[in-house]
């Protein structure tokens, strides 16, 4: 069960940003998951991609279009989470 809570909790992560929020990457780093094979992949590649996303968080504030780009990539993974989770 402690799985799917995790799984949740970065999916949590990905929404707040997708509603406009910044997230830090001490935020980004406390968050934990454990799964397999497609949803594991996909579970890493969103941790990737929040971490850059707090990393390019001076770049995106200057560059709308950068900000929307990575958001946009995070929807995308968001997709593919949740997809892989209601197998």
């Amino acid at each position: 069960m402690a799985a799917v809570r995790n799984v949740k909790d970065v999916i949590g992560a990905i929404m707040r940003v997708l509603d406009g929020a910044e997230l830090s990457q001490d935020d980004i780093l406390a968050l934990e998951f454990e799964a397999d094979g497609e949803l594991l992949a996909a579970l890493n590649n969103a941790y990737i991609k929040l971490l850059e996303f707090a990393h390019d968080r001076e770049r995106r504030l200057e560059d709308r279009h950068l900000d929307d780009s990575e958001r946009a990539a995070l929807q995308h993974i968001m997709n593919d989470i949740v997809r892989l989770s209601d197998k």
